[in-house]
This record gives structure tokens, sequence and C-alpha cells, in this order.
């Protein structure tokens, strides 16, 4: 049935390109032709002489008026047109879906690496500084990450500013932005060396500290950073500033251990051997991650230790990203992960300083420990060390 319809439509087709039809035979069948697309493209091939019934087109075409060829080409080619038109925006489509879907799943991927560099050099580098909430843009074009930074003081943390991260492609920058525009250096160090420190050198090193924190009041609480002739072990540590302070008392925010890199470059020429951020290298023991199962609280050294040089050796394989990202917080403009880590690996993780936090009174009883050859002290705040039942802060981003 289909085959005879398909053959009477073609007689129809070849009669009228041979003006074999009467004027009403030819209107029916210019309906059929607007009705069917199909139909209408046979015609036009048949008219052009592009498929069997070529010669008949020719005399058909030569019968046609002029108006009615051009008519038809006119079709042709809008359709032609009209394809082209649907095909280039299917592929730029289907091209910005498949570049949607990839910048999204490469961005992912680079914004894990970003976030996590990003938090473990502001936590190695910034005495006392940890990272607090953050929001991200993630993307492989174009990505960014903005991190709060913290200072604790007391058993509050305050703000401190914001770290920034930006990636364009594979190349990525970051950029710390402290509160006002600026961070006061309060919090040094003092390297151990093999010659012990004059009595002139250890009073101007600790008398300015002790002394003022006499003078505050008892409702204040203080950061503090205290300095060690030989270097400690976790355990040693504990042991050492226990004797004078329990855990109630205080909290150790932030340790700085032996890299191998602190004698090197500026100043080693002249001895320098006090290290503030930058120059200064260590952890925060509460940023670490240790896994699933719980960690004592001031114990498990070896464990701590172990998570710090693992982390180290994670941001030694990030060696390109470590160094971009690690530009703006160093003095010297590379951090030299790969020196640490191996130094580390062969020594251990050895501490010679601390930032504590807590009631200032408290914290002058480190006056007595003999072993301190440095102390100096950070921001200072009223009494917050008994924390209240419920607290909570709002950022305008």
């Amino acid at each position: 049935m289909e085959k005879r319809d398909r053959e009477n439509r073609e007689q129809k087709l070849l009669a009228y390109l041979r003006k074999e039809m009467t004027e009403s035979e030819e209107k029916r069948l210019g309906e059929e032709v607007l009705r069917d697309e199909e139909y209408a493209q046979r015609l036009e091939r048949l008219l052009l002489g592009e498929e069997q019934g070529t010669d008949s087109g020719k005399e058909g075409a030569d019968t046609l008026s002029e108006e009615k060829q051009r008519a038809i080409l006119r079709r042709g080619k809008w359709r032609m047109r009209l394809s082209n038109s649907a095909f280039t925006m299917g592929l730029t489509f289907f091209a910005g879906v498949a570049l949607f879907v990839g910048n999204g799943w490469f961005g992912s991927l680079m914004h894990d690496d970003l976030y996590r560099v990003a938090k473990d050099m502001v936590n190695f580098t910034q005495p006392g500084v940890s990272v607090g909430s953050s929001g991200s843009q993630v993307g492989l074009l174009y990505g960014n990450i903005r991190m709060e930074l913290r200072e604790r003081v007391g058993s509050e943390d305050k703000n401190a500013g914001s770290f920034e991260s930006t990636n364009i492609l594979w190349k990525n920058s970051a950029q710390p932005k402290w509160t006002n525009g600026i961070r006061e250096q309060k919090l040094f160090f003092r390297y151990p060396s093999q010659s012990k420190p004059t009595q002139e050198e250890l009073t101007n090193l600790q008398l300015p500290a002790w002394t003022t924190m006499e003078k505050l009041p008892e409702g204040t609480v203080s950061q503090l950073a205290i300095s060690f002739e030989h270097f400690l072990s976790y355990e040693e540590y504990y042991k050492l500033i226990s004797r004078y302070v329990n855990s109630d008392t205080h909290e150790t925010v932030w340790f700085a251990v032996d890299t191998g890199q602190e004698l090197t470059g500026r100043g080693a020429e002249e001895g320098v051997r006090l290290l503030g951020a930058g120059d200064v290298w260590g952890f925060a023991e509460r940023e670490l991650s240790y896994g699933n199962a719980p960690i004592q609280v001031n114990g498990e050294g070896q464990r701590r230790a172990a998570t710090y040089l693992s982390e180290m050796k994670y941001l030694s394989e990030q060696e390109r990203l470590s160094n971009e990202i690690g530009f703006s917080l160093v003095s010297r403009g590379k951090p030299h992960i790969t020196e640490r880590y191996q130094y580390m690996q062969e020594k251990g993780v050895r501490i010679y300083g601390a930032v504590l936090t807590g009631p200032t009174k408290e914290l002058l009883k480190l006056k007595q420990e003999k072993s301190i050859t440095a102390a100096f002290l950070g921001k200072i705040d009223w009494w917050n060390w008994d924390r209240p039942a419920a607290s909570g802060t709002h950022y305008s981003w």
C-alpha cells in the first residue's frame, strides 16, 4: 500500500514537471507539497536534476516560470541555513555543557589540594594563628578560597583577618589580609645555640614581658611566646611546664620546631637568632588531623609528631603549589618544604619554643623556669577564661 502511494506521488510530481496536470490538479499538488516536507524536498531534487527523473526535471524546469524556480531554490537555501544554524547552536550548547562539567570536576580536585596546602602553610608559618571558617568558588578556569584567620587569646578566638588563595587555570597565588591592613609582630623565638646566653642577653629577652605581666591586673588573659635553651620532645615540654601551670590554667596553641633552616639566609651572618612569623616554623597541634581515633589530651607525642611529618610530606609532594601559596607567608619567598621535611625525618620533631595563652598571672609563674631564654608578650584581653554557656559570632560575608 505504501509503495503504491509513493509511486502515485512520484507520478504526480513527474506529471507536474511535464506540465500534464490541469490547473486544479496543480493546485491540489501545491497544497500537498506545503503540508509534506519530504514531498517538497523530492520535488526540489527533481527540479535540480539530482535524482532519477533528471531529464524530466530539466524539461519541467524549462516549463516552470522563473519566479517559481527562484522560490523553490530560495526555500532550499533557507532550509540549509537553518540546518547549519541548528547544528552550530547544538554544538555550542554541548561544548558549553562539557566545559561547565569539566570546569567543576577539575576545579573540585584542585580545590581540595588548594585548601589543604593553604591551611597547612598558615598553620606552619604563623605563630598563634589558625584557620577558621571558609568560603570558596570552585573552578579550573578560575577558583577562589577565602579563609578566616584567628588568634586565640585566653579562651576566645579573635579575628585576625583573612587569607585568600586564587587559581587561574594552573597558576596559583595567595595573600593574607590582616585586620586593618597590618599585623603586629609581637611573638618571637630565640633559636637554641651551642654557646650559653649571657645574663645580659637573657635579661633583654625576658624582662620586658615579665615586668608587663606583673603590672597587668588579675582579670586579664594574655598570649606568651617562650623559648628554651635546648630542644625538647613533646612529652618533655609538657613535663617541664606542668611544674608551674596545669592544663586548666593555660593552653599551648603553637609549637616552634627545629627544621634546619632557621640559621640560613637572612641574618645568619650576623648571628640573628630571634625568629618571628615568616622565619620560624612549627605547628598548632589542634589544627592537625589525627584520623577517626581520638587522641589523648597533652599526650601521644609520637603520634602527633608522625601526623605533623605526614603533613610535611604531603606539602613536599605538592611542592609547586606549596611554593606559590607560601610565597606571601615566608620571609625569604621560598619555604624549602622538602629540605625541612628531610631534616626532621632524620632529627625528629624537636621543640624549642611555644605560644601559650591563659590567665596572665598563671603564665607569669613560668618566670621561675631557668631554661627559658626568651619571653615575648603578645595580645592581652580582659578575662574570658571562664567560658559562657552560649556565645557566637556573625560575619558580613
